[in-house]
């Protein structure tokens, strides 16, 4: 009986501190591609036009949370990749929250992106939650340098030029702020886009540090 009970002590011992090992893991793990801020960032007001036509504007990103990134329809290889691949797990990461989860596609080649073309793009992938954005430059410009993204427009008159632009995708919460950042895996011969396993693992990981304070 002695020796029973002594191994039964053991054994609980040997569960709780795996339990706290795992907790203090969890609590000094930091993901490698994921920037989380310190400070919630609020954005600006803005007004945009979504791909239906309508205005959007900040008030759009209340009571949900939202995951953007800026590109353009005509955008060879990352922004197809990107928007499939939000499209493909955003089911997936919707069971961490319990808000909506939008996708925003912001487009920074409005010339050649009008609400047409985007709404054909953004159908393409199937996905509701996905939400195609764009404005002229006076706009879009201060939008995404907020987001704490990039792009730069090519100065070639000719028609089938490229547009140079950020390739991470932001977290902004249900109050309109941004939260954090997912940033792509940078490897030569890989185009530079955000791993899908990244992702899945860091989008819970920001949500329960965002729930502890």
């Amino acid at each position: 009986m002695v020796a029973k009970f002594f191994y039964g002590v053991v054994a609980v011992l040997a569960l709780l501190a795996g339990i706290i090992g795992f907790h203090h893991w969890q609590q000094q793990h930091e993901p490698e591609h994921t920037l989380m801020y310190p400070q919630a960032r609020t954005l600006a007001d803005f007004r945009l036009q979504g791909h239906t036509g309508s205005a959007v504007t900040r008030e759009q990103l209340y009571g949900q949370w939202t995951l953007a990134f800026v590109g353009y329809t005509y955008c060879p290889d990352i922004c197809p990749l990107t928007l499939a691949q939000l499209a493909g797990v955003h089911e997936d990461l919707q069971q961490h929250v319990k808000e909506p989860l939008g996708i925003w596609f912001v487009s920074v080649d409005p010339n050649r992106d009008t609400p047409e073309q985007l709404a054909n793009y953004v159908h393409y992938f199937d996905q509701a939650a996905v939400l195609g954005v764009t404005a002229g430059h006076d706009q879009l410009f201060p939008f995404v340098r907020q987001l704490g993204l990039m792009y730069a427009m090519s100065s070639t008159t000719e028609e089938h030029y490229l547009v140079d632009h950020s390739a991470s995708i932001v977290l902004i919460n249900p109050q309109g702020q941004l939260v954090a950042m997912f940033k792509p895996e940078l490897a030569a011969g890989r185009v530079p886009t955000v791993r899908t396993e990244d992702l899945l693992a860091d989008f819970p990981w920001v949500i329960r540090q965002l729930k502890r304070g």
